[in-house]
């Protein structure tokens, strides 16, 4: 079974478009599976709104080790399945909570063994540099050819425009526009998670 990775800096929306994802392709549950930095593994049976309830927020790094959800997607006749796999946001520096270090650790582990990955950007934190995590995770997921830029918040004023800039600071990557909170950009990205199950 194949497994996406879904990356980028904390707070860019990143467990809520997973969530989302998996009621747009028909789950009205998850069976969320979290694997901690020592190999800890629990599970846990939630709705799709207990699990927003629980797992988003606008706290920095609520997300702080590996949850993985397994999927299905239509592919022709057939229905394929994929683990789809939210992580830990990565920021720059040293972070002073241990175990934000590990989970930020983590992600980058599993970004090497990923079968492909979607980047989720903040649209509304675009500048003209782009961030350095950005640009690494950029250049990282070109160089694979198994990459996806998403910039979210799509629906947000002043987004259309750092999509725009976002799309020119990268310019290799394949970028659509999302909107994890409205499900904006779902049919794309089932899409392209289906040419790559």
């Amino acid at each position: 079974m194949k497994e996406c990775v879904i990356v980028g800096r904390p707070n860019t929306g990143k467990t809520l478009f997973a969530l989302n994802f998996a009621g747009y392709l028909g789950s009205k549950v998850v069976d969320i599976t979290c694997r901690s930095y020592d190999d800890l593994i629990t599970c846990r049976h939630l709705t799709i709104d207990q699990a927003k309830k629980e797992l988003c927020g606008m706290t920095m790094h609520k997300t702080r080790s590996l949850q993985s959800i397994i999927l299905k997607v239509p592919v022709g006749k057939t229905q394929v399945a994929f683990k789809l796999t939210d992580t830990c946001g990565l920021s720059e520096g040293i972070h002073n909570e241990e175990d934000v270090r590990r989970g930020m650790a983590q992600t980058i582990k599993l970004l090497r063994y990923a079968d492909f990955i979607l980047h989720i950007v903040d649209l509304t934190t675009v500048n003209r540099e782009g961030s350095i995590i950005d640009r690494e995770i950029y250049q990282f997921g070109v160089a694979r050819h198994n990459y996806l830029l998403l910039g979210n918040k799509i629906d947000l004023p002043a987004a259309k425009e750092n999509f725009t800039r976002l799309s020119s600071l990268y310019p290799q990557a394949n970028a659509l526009p999302v909107s994890a909170l409205y499900n904006l950009g779902f049919k794309e990205v089932k899409a392209y998670v289906a040419r790559n199950v």
